[in-house]
């Protein structure tokens, strides 16, 4: 009954995760063996770190070195983030697109907001400044990269769809330019306090959170054809199966479920749409939900809770690792911290280019860099306040101008709709070099980010030493004021 039934096209998932599922009956789930389900699920190669899971419980309780409890809670943390994002994706096979898009949008970034929690808990509001951004850099260059490369080894040159990736771009100019007055401010205004800074970025983050929720709306109700579209090729292709119902060769010919892949449509359309040469090979499967939704709810509220615990633990280890280690807490910050959340939407987002889906694929990775732009940054700039702790946009500065050095590169190599391994070979080697830049930020520079220095500081470093000597004898000196003056 599933596999008979018409399938509808997926598109690119408007939270930026992997796409939602087609929706089955509850008949048709309980078809389905449960034990089969989850020894399916955990027949992934993720499922293998889940190992590291009940392994970093007895490292936090017996006692073990600094990199050990960091590597424990590292390995633990990747899989239950995958476990959340597929849990995420079976309920939202189950409800629908509508309330799965704010399933996706709550629990889809769990795992950056519960880390951003315990960070900020623990005052490391620049390690949580650093992992946010980090994140964004590495969908934006890294993981769209990857996809490039994958897409453009298979195919000389893939054309996809450009509205969903220029207003994404366009999302993600105003997110920068909402970090970027707050950070400059701080260092050309030298009379302005941090809590007017920590103001103005609290009315910032309502400005991104309502643009948020306007792009959903936009995505989903509005506009929604501008992001269904699909290529030329593809739409002669599916008008051809829907008008030749006369040939007996195409009808015997024609699978029963799935959709045409797009190298078979571009095939069908160059030759003049001749279909006799499709078969079963030539269309893609769709995925049904195989889990039940008590089963998804199970594993997401365990999953959520036990990520609670290894945040807090991995945040605790960070600075003793730095100092074993003889690393830069920037680049364990703004490099290895993002890793943890976004690591299975990067495998995600790589199978699925694999597959010739290139629109899904820059949804999830270009998709997932708005998002946390857009919604996460706000989501905890209003956390920080309610615990009582001044998180605000008021980052490095360098960090803001990597990241619009950043965005332009990505508008660069995306502005012509085409994907080749060129392309993304640059954005890979874009991203390592912002990388580089965190590996040598030194410790300091990293924690004093964004304050603002007195003014006598600034002074001091301008004038020679032996004008500040001559300074501070007169100042000691018993003259009146206007004589010092």
């Amino acid at each position: 009954a599933i596999l008979a039934r018409t399938p509808r096209r997926l598109a690119p998932s408007v939270s930026g995760r992997r796409p939602p599922r087609a929706i089955v009956e509850p008949s048709e789930l309980s078809a389905m063996s449960t034990g089969d389900a989850l020894k399916h699920l955990l027949s992934s190669k993720l499922a293998l770190l889940l190992v590291c899971v009940p392994l970093a419980w007895i490292l936090h309780y017996v006692g073990a070195t600094p990199l050990g409890h960091f590597g424990a809670n590292f390995g633990a943390i990747i899989p239950l983030a995958w476990l959340i994002s597929e849990a995420t994706d079976q309920l939202e096979g189950i409800v629908g697109p509508t309330i799965g898009v704010l399933l996706n949008s709550t629990f889809g970034n769990m795992v950056e907001i519960i880390l951003s929690v315990q960070a900020i808990r623990a005052g490391l509001v620049k390690v949580v400044q650093a992992s946010l951004l980090g994140a964004m850099l590495m969908n934006l260059l890294f993981v769209t990269g990857c996809c490039f490369v994958v897409t453009g080894l298979r195919s000389h040159e893939v054309t996809f769809n450009p509205n969903a990736v220029s207003y994404s771009l366009g999302l993600l100019g105003i997110a920068m330019l909402a970090l970027l007055v707050p950070s400059e401010l701080a260092v050309t205004d030298e009379w302005s306090a941090p809590e007017t800074r920590l103001h103005l970025s609290r009315f910032v983050a309502v400005l991104l959170g309502l643009m948020y929720f306007q792009w959903l709306v936009f995505n989903m109700c509005t506009h929604s054809a501008l992001f269904n579209a699909t290529p030329p090729a593809r739409e002669y292709a599916a008008q051809k199966l829907a008008d030749d119902d006369s040939g007996d060769e195409v009808e015997s010919s024609r699978p029963r479920s799935g959709r045409l892949r797009p190298s078979a449509a571009v095939n069908i359309a160059v030759g003049g749409g001749d279909m006799s040469s499709i078969s079963d090979d030539d269309f893609e499967d769709e995925e049904e939900p195989k889990l039940p939704g008590w089963v998804s709810c199970t594993i997401l509220l365990v999953a959520t809770v036990l990520v609670a615990f290894h945040c807090d633990w991995l945040v605790e280890s960070i600075e003793p690792v730095t100092k074993q280690l003889h690393i830069h807490e920037a680049f364990v910050a703004t490099v290895l911290l993002p890793m943890v959340g976004n690591f299975s939407e990067e495998i995600a987002a790589i199978n699925i280019a694999r597959k010739d889906k290139l629109d899904l694929a820059m949804g999830v990775a270009i998709g997932s860099a708005t998002q946390i732009a857009m919604l996460v940054v706000p989501i905890v700039v209003f956390l920080g306040m309610a615990m009582g702790q001044p998180f605000d946009l008021d980052f490095e500065v360098l960090q803001v101008r990597l990241l619009l050095a950043s965005l332009l590169v990505a508008a660069l190599c995306l502005r012509d709709s085409q994907a080749n391994w060129l392309k993304g070979s640059m954005l890979i080697v874009a991203y390592l070099i912002v990388a580089s830049a965190f590996w040598f930020m030194c410790d300091e520079e990293f924690r004093s980010a964004g304050a603002a220095r007195p003014i006598t500081e600034r002074i001091k470093e301008a004038l020679p030493e032996a004008a500040i000597e001559a300074a501070e004898a007169v100042l000691s000196s018993s003259l009146p004021p206007a004589h010092v003056v």
